[in-house]
């Protein structure tokens, strides 16, 4: 038999899957994402017992299977339950976005070390009582970095011309354009240079420096939500 593989994780979504078994994703540690089917799961109470929900952190155990993009979970072992994210509803809500986001965003067991941590981070916040709207700005632009899609929000990415005065959001090219760059017919949207800047700076510092003070959070949000949409499947 394949060796077993032990790593830290979150699960992402579960289902369940025939009578008693339920198909597990989770963003790994050391594997990236990896999906699993657990069986019996839903009548164990060893070895997966409140561990295959979300907002647990677990070190689950598996082992590979050659002839199927399954892998074949045998337990976890629960590490820690972020209880602050249960007990609001709010913040329910965006624990569960930061899960789903991440899901679409991340393909197949590619390296997982940086995602991991910026899920099990940005979880923690909410938990700990963090605010949720730059917060989950910033999840959305480090995931966006992460995953080879990060936007230039500094300048137009045609001619350079730096951020300090109203470009144009043209998410299909990654970026920012100035007038005289949007080809004729592009649809567009503006972007305020405050909006530019902070999402920049979101973009580049840890999760729990996310602040955006005196700035509409709505803004910053609908630039991120057509930056996303532009490379998942699936509403943000």
């Amino acid at each position: 038999m394949p060796d077993e593989i032990a790593t830290p994780a979150f699960v992402l979504r579960a289902r369940p899957y025939g009578e008693s078994d339920r198909i597990v994703t989770f963003i790994t540690e050391q594997h990236g994402k990896v999906t699993g089917i657990a069986k019996g799961a839903k009548n164990s109470r060893r070895r997966f017992a409140g561990t295959l929900e979300p907002f647990v952190h677990v070190r689950v155990v598996f082992r590979v299977r050659p002839a199927s993009d399954l892998a074949f979970l045998l337990r976890c072992e629960l590490l820690e339950a972020l209880r602050g994210l249960t007990a609001d509803l709010d913040r329910f809500a965006a624990g569960s976005y930061v899960l789903d986001l991440t899901d679409r965003m991340v393909l197949g067991r590619e390296s997982g070390v940086e995602v991991y941590r910026l899920v099990r981070d940005a979880l923690r916040l909410l938990a700990s009582g963090a605010e949720p709207d730059p917060l989950l700005r910033a999840v959305e632009m480090h995931l966006l970095r992460a995953s080879g899609w990060a936007p230039a929000l500094d300048r137009c990415r045609g001619c350079g011309t730096p951020a300090d005065a109203p470009l144009y959001l043209v998410a299909e090219r990654g970026g920012l354009l100035c007038r005289r760059c949007v080809p004729v017919g592009e649809p567009v949207r503006t972007v305020a240079p405050e909006i530019a800047a902070l999402l920049t700076r979101l973009g580049m510092e840890p999760l729990d420096r996310a602040t955006a003070p005196g700035i509409a959070s709505s803004d910053a949000a609908r630039v991120t939500e057509e930056l996303l949409a532009s490379v998942t499947s699936g509403p943000v």
